[in-house]
């Protein structure tokens, strides 16, 4: 959750305005501060490889006959150069606050219009309306890719390694791991960010890019929720919580594995006791798994039983949500809902804000079958 005031929470229950805001940088240069986004919209996805995109229409008046409008690889809203720093800005009365959103890069220019004036001192362009596309950062990680296999050069930090090979910050959010022998980077579209994931993933969480524009672990497992949505007059919750589909459950999982000399690993769980055990009504559901990442019997003891807990003590379902515009919220926060009919907490794994009253959140709540 961004950080914020105590009186935010408030005022963003009540009746207020919203900004979305954006200072422009080419590298390191601010080259434009302080533009104005309208028909704004702004999505976050935690089960995407970027997880963050927006569009929006910048309607630019000029101060002293310059545009705004996009040449070849040049201007200041250039899709070859631009990156965003994107802020909401809170009003209520006297009452101002800023909440830094995070950083984008410009990848497309729909549209670019100049509106200009004939004088006697010759035409000059008045106003710019320019429609962009922007994603989150993860997109410069995405386009650069491996040159050739690649293996780490040191196995012994899993943190280490996310910074070299996205040359970005990286915030040590769980304790650090080593890492497995057979990981390779592959040679294909997108390979350094799936790299970076399963780096992530050795630490057991999904790899994101918070507002300061670094990267931070999410947790596999949600811990205790760091905030509230709050349901509204015209706030719904459809909760689809009783549609249980139990081909994805199973109750044992056999793992094939190798290790460094490539000689074979076996490993099963399966769940003994209770109503999902083998031997009992719903009888034996299997699931198979390997990964290049176990490369010891342990480890391939210990990566069978972890997914066999989360599918019978881990399920998921999807509740959507339409509740009250709110800026402080992130991918991958822990939620409570107030005002719905029961208790309710999940993780929130999609959202699509804009100029409305109202925001679409998904939560991923949790169900135990045990």
């Amino acid at each position: 959750m961004r950080a914020h005031t105590t009186v935010l929470d408030k005022v963003l229950t009540g009746s207020h305005n919203r900004r979305l805001i954006v200072d422009v940088f080419h590298g390191s240069d601010r080259v434009m501060r302080g533009l104005e986004l309208t028909e704004w919209e702004l999505e976050g996805d935690l089960t995407r490889d970027v997880k963050f995109s927006g569009s929006a229409t910048i309607a630019y008046q000029s101060v002293s006959g310059e545009s705004l409008v996009p040449v070849e690889t040049e201007g200041v809203l250039s899709p070859f150069k631009a990156r965003l720093l994107l802020t909401m800005e809170i009003t209520a009365g006297s009452f101002t606050e800023l909440i830094t959103l995070g950083w984008a890069r410009v990848i497309t220019v729909q549209s670019g219009v100049d509106f200009v004036a004939d004088t006697r001192f010759g035409r000059f362009v008045v106003a710019s309306v320019v429609q962009i596309v922007f994603l989150g950062l993860e997109e410069n990680v995405r386009r650069r890719g491996f040159r050739s296999p690649e293996q780490p050069p040191s196995l012994v930090s899993t943190y280490a390694e996310l910074r070299r090979i996205t040359g970005m910050t990286v915030v040590a959010t769980v304790p650090d791991k080593a890492i497995p022998a057979a990981i390779v980077y592959e040679t294909a579209q997108g390979g350094r960010l799936n790299g970076v994931q399963d780096l992530w993933g050795n630490l057991d969480c999904i790899g994101v890019i918070n507002q300061f524009g670094a990267w931070v672990g999410v947790p596999k497992s949600p811990g205790s929720s760091v905030g509230a949505l709050t349901i509204g007059a015209e706030g719904t919750v459809v909760d689809i919580g009783y549609e249980v589909d139990t081909d994805t459950v199973y109750n044992c999982v056999v793992g094939t594995f190798e290790d460094a000399d490539r000689n074979p690993i076996y490993s099963v769980a399966e769940e003994t006791v209770g109503p999902l055990a083998t031997s009992g009504y719903y009888e034996e559901n299997t699931r198979y798994y390997s990964s290049p990442l176990v490369t010891t019997q342990a480890g391939a003891d210990s990566a069978v039983r972890a997914i066999l807990t989360q599918s019978i003590g881990g399920q998921t379902y999807e509740v959507p949500i339409s509740c009250i515009a709110n800026p402080v919220i992130e991918s991958g926060d822990v939620l409570r809902v107030h005002g719905h009919t029961r208790p309710l907490k999940g993780r929130m794994i999609r959202w699509r804000m804009t100029q409305a009253a109202l925001m679409d959140v998904t939560l991923e709540v949790q169900r135990s079958l045990t």
